[in-house]
This record gives C-alpha cells, structure tokens and sequence, in this order.
C-alpha cells in the first residue's frame, strides 16, 4: 500500500508528456523522466528517451502537431506499488479521437529520492 499523497501525486502527472504543469521546458523533462526511459507507444513502436524528449518539446515549441486537447477524461485510474521503489499507474484516457490504455511506471531516484517516470506504454482500445 502507498501513501495517498504520493498516489495522488503521481496520478496528477498523467498524461505526462501531455502535462505542461509537469514537463514545460527540456531541464524539467530531464527532471521528470529517467535516463533508462523506454515507451511503447499507442502504434505499438518501441521509442527511446531522446526520440520521445523531441516530441514533447516539439509539442511546446509548437513545431509537433500530435499534442493531446484539453477535453480529455482519465478513467479507471489505478495505483499500484510493484516494489519500494516502482509504481505503476494505470488508468484508460479518453479524448474525441480515441480511447487509449495506459500504464506509466515511475521509480524512485535512488540518488534524489524523486519518483521520476522510467516506462510508458499506451494501447488503442478496439471499437
């Protein structure tokens, strides 16, 4: 079991790479998402850290065309401790366009002791 002000910390980040109260500038994506990080993204493509960085900043430089609307619904949100120092949050993201599963796992910096975002996977639910 966690804390309920850490769940509701990590739940409040999500979407991450759609959050410009959470990642507004390369040096808080640095801050937020680890250096090991790896996606698999909604396509089912596998992305490094670099190649999801130049979308996010892309998407708040304006020059990225696929960025998230305002009107969008997290529902089914859950939080769950898989170890210490790993918690994943799971919810389903709807939006006009889709309705997508996600998972995002977030791990404690061991150096910091900052729970920074070290997976993402979301997944396109069928019609």
């Amino acid at each position: 079991m966690i804390a309920d002000d850490l769940a509701t910390f990590l739940v409040r980040r999500e979407p991450i790479f759609h959050n410009p109260e959470v990642i507004w500038d390369e040096a808080s994506f640095d801050a937020e998402i680890a250096s090991d990080f790896r996606e698999i993204g909604a396509s089912g493509s596998c992305y490094e850290r670099q190649a999801i960085k130049d979308v996010v900043l892309g998407r708040l430089a304006g020059t990225h065309e696929d960025s998230l609307a305002d009107d969008f619904r997290m529902d089914d949100v859950e939080v769950i401790p898989l170890s210490h120092t790993i918690i994943q949050v799971r919810y389903t993201l709807l939006t006009d366009a889709r309705v997508t599963r996600r998972s995002t796992l977030y791990r404690r910096n061991s150096d910091t002791g900052y729970w920074q975002a070290v997976f993402h996977q979301g997944t396109v639910v069928a019609d």
